[in-house]
C-alpha cells in the first residue's frame, strides 16, 4: 500500500473521530504545532534507531495532560503499527478533509517582498470571490520570483513571477533565433 493511501485512511479515521469528538481538531492543531516547532521531534519519529516503546513513551508524556484520550490512543496506534513516521503528512491530510467539509480553500500565495496586512486582506478577498467560499491563504516571501506572485490552489498552480515571465521570453527569443 502506497503511503499516500495509508495517510489517507490514517487521516480519514483521524476525521471520523472528530465529528464525535470536536476536541480532536484542537489536538491535531496542538500536535501540528509540536511538530513545526521541534525538528527533533520530528527525527524522532522518523528514526529507526529509537524503538516504538520510547517513541510510545514520549508521546505519552509530551500529550497525555494536553489531548482527549481519544487523540493519544490514536498516536499510540500509529506507533504500534510502525506509521509514526506518517504523522505530519497524516496531519495535513486530516486538516484538508476538514477544510474541505467546512468549504475552505487552502491557497498557497507565494510572494518577492512580505506583503502588507492591507494587500493580503485584498488578496484574500479576491480569492474568496473567484473561488466562492472561505479561503485560508498561506503567503511565502520568496526573493526568486524577482516580483508578481505564484498562487497555488490544491493541484492548480498559478505563476504570475517576474522569474516566470522572463523565462518564457527566453524561451521564445531562443525558438526564434533558431529558426532563423
Amino acid at each position: 500500500m502506497t503511503s499516500l493511501l495509508v495517510v489517507r485512511r490514517y487521516a480519514d479515521a483521524l476525521y471520523q473521530e472528530s465529528t464525535s469528538i470536536a476536541s480532536v481538531v484542537d489536538d491535531v492543531q496542538l500536535i501540528q504545532q509540536t511538530l513545526n516547532a521541534s525538528q527533533d521531534l520530528k527525527n524522532l519519529l522518523k528514526s529507526p534507531v529509537v524503538s516504538r516503546h520510547q517513541k510510545s513513551v514520549i508521546l505519552q508524556r509530551l500529550f497525555q495532560e494536553h489531548v482527549h484520550l481519544v487523540t493519544l490512543r490514536f498516536l499510540q496506534l500509529l506507533i504500534q503499527r510502525g506509521r509514526e513516521h506518517l504523522l505530519s503528512e497524516i496531519l495535513v491530510c486530516f486538516q484538508n478533509c476538514l477544510d474541505q467539509s467546512l468549504g475552505i480553500t487552502t491557497v498557497h500565495a507565494y510572494v518577492y517582498a512580505q506583503l502588507s496586512d492591507g494587500e493580503i486582506e485584498r488578496l484574500r478577498s479576491v480569492l474568496t470571490s473567484q473561488l466562492e467560499g472561505r479561503v485560508r491563504l498561506l503567503v511565502t516571501t520568496d526573493p526568486s520570483l524577482m516580483g508578481g506572485i505564484i498562487l497555488k490552489i490544491g493541484d492548480m498552480v498559478y505563476d504570475g513571477s517576474v522569474r516566470h515571465q522572463l523565462s518564457l521570453l527566453h524561451d521564445r527569443l531562443r525558438m526564434q533565433i533558431s529558426l532563423t
